[in-house]
């Protein structure tokens, strides 16, 4: 009993007084620290305290807390919770990324070719600095607004309208830090979405959430521990939970982003978190040791949760007299209430959509939207349904942010198997892209030495209209091209190209031999494309093609007497390819199959005429948790037998078309080979990640020469390779049957 009284003793007198003249009860809050993945101990400690049956008026948080406290605020359980943050793909939302599948055909090649990706405005340049400064129009974070907005808006439908937090199911407050002014800003009304987001916004992570003449980021730079914020919304019990405690920095401590972090946190608020834990009348932190920012991974989040449930036991007896105390002074068992009605989560609670608003368009590039997300009012919709299309619209490469809401309508039933059904308008807001993109990729293998490519896109992020690109591959050998498109999004691409290529190569011969060769091509073509089809892609054009040689490289080689005459060719072409693969370079599963046609014309008609079928196949299937990947692939190409050098058929290195459109890849040659007229290649990976994005690759492949009986050849292979930020990093050890000698092949960086 002595313990009891001097519990009592420690609330505020306020509620004692309460007590004497049989006021209402006194009100509880729970205030939630912030410390990014940290916070999971949170839902442990909300659960016990559910279990305890305390009963929980207001809440409020900073940062993940604000998160937390949200969410909880808005009548999701502890077990909800935990299980909400235990299934979402942080490094999804963190990495702003797409699935490969729902990107353009020009936003794969530029994914898959360039290292940095810098777009820009002129007109912003221009407005922003008279001198058009291009660092200007740097991003302001690593990540933008829209996936978790869109996170966010999923999470709390029924809520997404302007409104005072307090009349949430529990009212609820957090906060954040306006940067013109640098003071800490309490949001208790308005969007609820966008105020846990400017909450939880660090600064240079994610970008900062604009709020009238306010630019907000994360609250933890001067309120990270906001229990005087429950003191002002009318608490008069509150019950404390920190997950960034006080220690003892050294350097070991500070080796990451994360701890750099944590510690500037520390350093900015250590003052007024030790004035706000005074506040506190029940105090709980969590042993979150071993566990930073980003442990967002299922385990980590189990494990968390679990310690504060742990922790928070160690209180019961504090809490079993604070459960007393609040019944006695309510004359009734007190249990949890909400003041509102839960919020959906579209994820399980599908609705009916009344009606689809795109805005930030024109009307026709909205009907386009509607048509191809498949977006149809007086339909039942989930989150997987909406994302859908929001990434087949983020997919264009045409808009910098795509977000949504779901809104019940006002006053509007509808009649679904004799109940009513509310229905909810759906709208979607996007913000159109910088128009123009510079970019630049790096390569070195053994073949070319060091390449740099310079990628200058004109409009490439217009929806619709004239874009052009310019590239430009420096190296041994050397490339550039440009490239007129005008899009017209409801039906197709009209492109105009022009490429110069300087190509040296080696070829091998049966003497064993290699000999350094060189050719120079100048091609213009002009062909129709499909618009944003996903994974089927097409072409139809005709092109004119001059190629000459360097006669100099072929000096005593096989080759100095056949006639390398520079040859011109007109040649109509039809393209189709299919690819669903879910990544470029490491697929762990999908289809890729290309076939490719080309009727070579002599205008001149020094040769004859020449038709080709290029095919290749790809299937990549994954098992063993993807571990294993197998990759069973074939690539042939059936010509019409020419004496012209660039029409042969050559096989070898490890990428198809490098030197040649109609070269076929070959593990176990370096140098290129010549084949006959009909030539298929059969290959088979069998792929390991061992660790992390680290792979090992075991490589058969064997050549046929269909125009030649009993002409083949064997090849194996034994590769590592690291997906790294600037792109596959492999070192090849291959043999074949005919050199009958290991070589090394090492490459760095994206292919282009």
């Amino acid at each position: 009993m002595f313990f009891v009284a001097a519990l009592i003793l420690t609330f505020p007198a306020s509620a004692q007084q309460h007590v004497d003249i049989a006021a209402p009860r006194p009100k509880i809050g729970v205030v939630l620290g912030g410390g990014g993945a940290k916070g999971a101990a949170h839902i442990g400690v909300l659960k016990y305290l559910e279990e305890m049956g305390i009963p929980v008026d207001y809440v409020a948080g900073t940062s993940m807390g604000s998160i937390m406290a949200g969410l909880y605020a808005m009548g999701y359980t502890p077990d909800e919770l935990a299980e909400l943050i235990a299934n979402i793909n942080w490094n999804e939302y963190i990495g702003n990324k797409i699935d490969r599948s729902m990107l353009s055909a020009e936003m794969r090649k530029r994914n898959s070719t360039t290292v940095l990706n810098l777009p820009f405005s002129l007109e912003t340049l221009k407005a922003r600095n008279a001198k058009g400064d291009l660092m200007s129009e740097l991003p302001t974070a690593y990540v933008n607004n829209s996936s978790l907005v869109n996170l966010f808006n999923d999470l709390c439908v029924g809520y997404q309208e302007d409104m005072d937090f307090n009349d949430l199911p529990i009212p609820f407050a957090c906060v954040a830090t306006d940067l013109v002014t640098g003071e800490e800003v309490v949001l208790r009304s308005g969007n609820v979405p966008n105020a846990i987001r400017a909450s939880m916004a660090i600064p240079g992570v994610f970008s900062p959430v604009l709020m009238d003449d306010m630019v907000l980021v994360d609250g933890g730079l001067v309120n990270n521990f906001p229990a005087d914020v429950l003191r002002d919304m009318g608490a008069d019990i509150i019950i404390g939970v920190e997950i960034t405690k006080d220690k003892r920095f050294t350097a070991d401590d500070l080796q990451s982003l994360p701890q750099l972090m944590n510690r500037l946190l520390t350093n900015t608020t250590s003052a007024k978190r030790a004035e706000n834990r005074g506040l506190c009348d029940i105090y709980i932190v969590p042993d979150i040791s071993g566990y930073g920012m980003l442990s967002f991974n299922a385990a980590a989040i189990d494990t968390l949760v679990n310690r504060g449930y742990q922790k928070a036991q160690e209180y019961h007896d504090q809490l079993l007299v604070l459960k007393r105390y609040i019944d006695k002074v309510a004359g009734y068992p007190v249990i949890k209430t909400l003041n509102a009605p839960k919020a959906k989560n579209l994820e399980n609670d599908p609705v009916l959509i009344r009606s689809v608003e795109v805005v930030g368009i024109s009307d026709r590039q909205n009907r386009w939207m509607i048509r191809k997300g498949r977006l149809k009012p007086g339909e039942y919709y989930s989150k997987h349904d909406i994302e859908k299309a929001i990434n087949l619209y983020r997919g264009t490469g045409a808009f910098d942010e795509i977000t949504y809401t779901v809104k019940e309508s006002d006053s509007i039933h509808a009649q679904n198997s004799g109940l009513l059904s509310e229905m909810y308008d759906l709208s979607i807001n996007m913000k159109p892209a910088r128009p123009h993109v510079l970019g630049m990729g790096f390569h070195y293998d053994n073949d070319e030495g060091t390449s740099l490519l310079f990628n200058l896109g004109l409009n490439e992020k217009k929806f619709g209209g004239s874009k052009l690109n310019v590239s430009a591959k420096l190296s041994h050998s050397p490339r550039i091209n440009f490239t007129y498109t005008y899009s017209v999004p409801s039906l197709v691409n009209f492109n105009l190209a022009f490429d110069y290529l300087d190509d040296h190569y080696k070829i091998w011969t049966n003497i064993d031999e290699n000999y350094n060769m060189r050719y120079f091509q100048r091609k213009a073509t002009a062909s129709i494309s499909q618009f944003h089809l996903l994974d089927f892609s097409s072409s139809v054009g005709v092109s004119y093609v001059m190629t000459g040689y360097d006669k100099t490289s072929m000096e005593d080689s096989p080759f100095d007497t056949l006639i390398y005459a520079a040859t011109k060719h007109i040649v109509p072409f039809v393209n189709l390819e299919y690819d669903n693969l879910d990544d470029a370079y490491f697929a762990n599963r999908g289809l890729y199959v290309r076939l490719a046609s080309h009727y070579y014309i002599d205008p001149r008609d020094y040769v004859q005429n020449v038709y080709d079928l290029c095919y290749t196949l790809k299937y990549y299937y994954s098992f063993g948790g993807s571990r294993f990947t197998i990759i069973p692939q074939l690539y042939g190409r059936y010509s019409k037998d020419e004496l012209l050098p660039y029409l042969w058929n050559y096989y070898g290195g490890e990428l198809a078309g490098r030197h040649f459109d109609v070269q076929l890849p070959f593990v176990g040659s370096d140098p290129l080979t010549l084949a006959g007229p009909h030539t298929a290649i059969l290959r088979c990976d069998l792929r390991y990640r061992f660790y992390g994005k680290h792979y090992l690759t075991g490589i058969y492949n064997k050549v046929f020469d269909l125009s030649v009986p009993y002409c083949d050849e064997s090849g194996v292979g034994l590769k590592y390779s690291y997906n790294s930020l600037i792109g596959p990093i492999s070192l090849t050890a291959q043999w074949s049957e005919t050199r009958r000698k290991v070589s090394g092949y090492l490459s760095i960086g994206y292919y282009f």
